[in-house]
């Protein structure tokens, strides 16, 4: 008797995503796809749909379609914790199951600390069924990197273990969590708080991950609160350099202010990476 394979269920209520396949493909569809899907890793927002979705659709939609592994970084993690893997044979979503690539999550476990997934965790969840919905072909590996250095040498251990030529890596993060719901405020109005979040704060994060800039992206994240993710964004630039990418491309920005006009917001962006063109 064949034993069944171990499913790592949906654990999001249907806020974060719609529950069912036509209504992922309903909300697909009205979003734009990138000009060029070329990109062998991106960073992408992972807050609910009606925030962010369309913005993670578009660096999804940028992954090069020949790719046949989709690795998945999310975070929420602090600095010194351990790298987080997901062992589960397959993940469900509302377009059906997504298999897994157990030869990469076997290497990465040996590579490095890891312990097994066990939260309920919408970084890496949220971006599943638009891999379902782009790539539906590709299995996927589910991983959360720490704050830190740790998360340098996950982007260099999957750019190792992985056939570079048939892997993209997703780095999911969003950026400044502002206003005294996330215990982050400064003074003046919040219309000029909102201005500083994207004009300084976000955008100087952005640009680290724009120019590969690992080191600088990780101690801005700490200095500054400019993401809640960063390690995720870092194993993707480090995964991105090995594969001979130069510098990111920025698809996209926005924030949460558009739809709840509050004193508290997020920021969200998304950025690609390419190899050069020969």
């Amino acid at each position: 008797m064949v034993p069944m394979a171990t499913v790592r269920r949906r654990g999001l209520p249907s806020g974060w995503y719609p529950a069912g396949a036509d209504e992922v493909r309903s909300e697909c569809a009205r979003w734009r796809q990138a000009a060029q899907r070329t990109a062998v890793a991106a960073i992408v927002p992972h807050a609910g749909w009606a925030f962010s979705g369309e913005l993670a659709y578009l660096g999804v939609s940028a992954l090069d379609p020949s790719v046949t592994t989709v690795v998945v970084v999310g975070g929420h993690l602090a600095a010194g914790e351990r790298v987080v893997v997901a062992t589960e044979e397959r993940f469900e979503t509302p377009l059906g199951y997504l298999e897994s690539d157990q030869r990469l999550v076997d290497r990465v476990a040996s590579s490095l600390d890891t312990v097994g997934e066990r939260s309920l965790e919408n970084s890496v969840e949220v971006q599943l069924p638009l891999i379902a919905a782009l790539l539906p072909h590709v299995r996927v590996v589910w991983l959360r990197a720490p704050s830190d250095e740790t998360a340098i040498t996950l982007g260099s251990v999957l750019a190792r273990e992985a056939d570079a030529h048939s892997t993209a890596v997703l780095g999911s993060t969003d950026l400044t969590h502002f206003g005294p719901r996330f215990g982050f405020s400064r003074s003046g109005s919040v219309e000029e708080n909102h201005r500083w979040m994207t004009e300084v704060n976000d955008r100087e994060l952005l640009d680290r991950c724009l120019s590969l800039d690992s080191p600088a992206l990780l101690d801005h994240a700490q200095r500054n609160r400019s993401a809640c993710s960063p390690g995720a964004a870092v194993a993707a630039m480090e995964f991105a350099r090995s594969a001979g990418c130069r510098r990111g491309k920025k698809l996209g920005y926005a924030t949460s202010y558009r739809l709840s006009r509050d004193e508290n917001f997020v920021g969200y962006g998304t950025v690609v990476f390419s190899r050069p063109e020969s």
